[in-house]
C-alpha cells in the first residue's frame, strides 16, 4: 500500500527545473490567454502593434517563473528530492500570478477598452486549483522533455555507432590494402624477377628469333615489375615517407590519364601533416578522383592540399563534369569512404554542384 502510495505521489514531482521551456510554458499561456485581443484591432498597423503590445505584456510573468526555477536549481540549501519542498516552490512561484493580473488588467482594459472581469478574488480554492494546473504543466513539460532527451539520446548513440562502423570498415579495407601490398611486393616482384631470370638463363641455347621474344618477354616483365607493380603496390599503400603526399597523389593520377587531365596543388605545410592526416588526405581524393572519373565523366580536375598557420587543412576536387541537382547526389561506396575519412578526421564536407557546372567538394579538418 505505501509502495502504491509513492509510486502516484512520484508522478507529482519533484522534477528538475529547466527554465527555458518553463518560461516557454508559461509565456504561451499567458500570451493565448489575451490573443484574442489582438483580433480585435483593426488590420494592418494597429493590429500588428497590438500583437507586439501582447507579446510584451505576456513575457513578465513568465520571466519570473524562469528566474525563479533557476534560482531554485542553483541556489536552494533544501533537498531537491523532497515532493514538499517542490509544492511549496511551485506554489510560491505560482503566487506571483496572483498579483501579476491586478497589474496587467488596467492596462488591457485602457488599451483595448474591453469588458475585463474586475480583479479575481484569491481564495484558498482557487488558488489551490491553479497550483494543481501548475504541477500538471510541469509533469507534462517533463514528460516530454525526458522523451526528446531520450530520443536524442539514442541518436547520439547511433551516431557514434556509425561512425565506429565506419572507422572499423576503413581499418579493414587498410588492412587488406597493407596485405595485398605485402603480397605483391614479396611475393609476385620476387616471382617476376625469378620468372626473368630463368629466362635469360636459356637464352645461349636458343635461337636468334627465340632470343628476340626472350628479350621482349624480360623487358616486358622488368617493365610490370619496376612501373605497373611498383605504382599498384604505391596506390594500395601509399609510402609517404619515400616520396610525400604529392609524389603518392601523382603516382594515383597516373591511371586516369587516358581519359582525364588533372592537376594538383600542394603546399610544403600539407607535406608535413601526421600519418594519419596524409592517409585521411590520400584516400578521399583517391576517391574524389574515382567519382569524378566514374559519375562525371569530367574532362578535367583540379586537387589542392593547404594547411593555414595554425593547423587546419583543406581538400579542394573541382571538376568540370555535367553535374547535378545537389538534391540527388547519390551517396555510394565513395561517398561513404569519404564520409568515413571525414568523420575520422573530426573534419567538415562540403559539396556543390548544379547541371552544367561541374562538381566542387571541400574538405576542412583540423591540426
Amino acid at each position: 500500500m505505501i509502495r502504491t502510495i509513492r509510486k502516484y505521489l512520484a508522478i507529482i514531482g519533484p522534477y528538475p527545473y529547466n527554465p527555458y521551456l518553463i518560461f516557454l510554458l508559461f509565456f504561451s499561456l499567458q500570451f493565448s490567454r489575451f490573443a484574442p485581443l489582438i483580433l480585435e484591432a483593426p488590420q494592418g498597423a494597429a493590429r500588428y502593434k497590438a500583437a507586439l503590445f501582447i507579446l510584451v505584456l505576456s513575457m513578465p510573468p513568465a520571466l519570473i517563473f524562469a528566474f525563479l526555477a533557476y534560482l531554485f536549481s542553483k541556489y536552494r540549501f533544501w533537498s531537491s528530492k523532497s515532493l514538499i519542498a517542490y509544492i511549496l516552490e511551485v506554489a510560491f512561484a505560482q503566487s506571483f500570478q496572483f498579483l501579476y493580473y491586478p497589474i496587467s488588467r488596467p492596462i488591457l482594459v485602457k488599451r483595448f477598452h474591453y469588458g475585463f472581469p474586475p480583479a479575481l478574488t484569491v481564495t484558498p480554492g482557487l488558488f489551490i486549483g491553479s497550483l494543481i494546473l501548475g504541477l500538471f504543466g510541469l509533469y507534462v513539460m517533463h514528460r516530454a522533455e525526458r522523451n526528446i532527451t531520450h530520443r536524442l539520446e539514442q541518436a547520439n548513440f547511433l551516431v557514434e555507432q556509425l561512425k565506429a562502423d565506419r572507422e572499423e570498415l576503413v581499418n579493414l579495407d587498410e588492412a587488406i590494402r597493407r596485405q595485398t601490398s605485402t603480397f605483391l611486393h614479396d611475393r609476385v616482384q620476387s616471382d617476376l624477377m625469378v620468372v626473368g631470370m630463368k629466362l635469360k638463363s636459356i637464352q645461349g641455347t636458343a635461337s636468334d628469333e627465340v632470343n628476340e621474344v626472350i628479350d621482349r618477354a624480360v623487358a616486358r616483365l622488368e617493365n610490370t615489375r619496376n612501373a605497373d607493380l611498383k605504382n599498384i603496390i604505391q596506390v594500395l599503400s601509399p609510402n609517404f615517407e619515400a616520396g610525400g603526399l604529392k609524389s603518392s597523389i601523382e603516382s594515383l593520377i597516373k591511371q586516369y590519364e587516358s581519359n582525364m587531365a588533372v592537376l594538383i596543388q600542394i603546399d610544403s605545410a600539407s607535406e608535413t601533416l601526421d600519418s594519419l592526416n596524409l592517409l585521411g588526405t590520400y584516400r578521399i581524393i583517391e576517391q574524389g578522383l574515382l567519382n569524378a572519373f566514374v559519375h562525371g565523366p569530367a574532362k578535367n580536375v583540379f586537387v589542392s592540399v593547404s594547411t593555414d598557420s595554425a593547423g587546419k587543412s583543406e581538400i579542394l576536387i573541382s571538376d568540370d563534369g555535367p553535374g547535378t541537382d545537389l538534391d540527388f547526389v547519390d551517396s555510394g561506396v565513395g561517398t561513404a569512404v569519404i564520409d568515413s575519412w571525414v568523420g575520422i578526421l573530426n573534419g567538415k564536407k562540403t559539396v556543390d554542384t548544379v547541371p552544367g557546372h561541374g562538381y566542387r567538394l571541400v574538405v576542412n579538418f583540423p591540426a
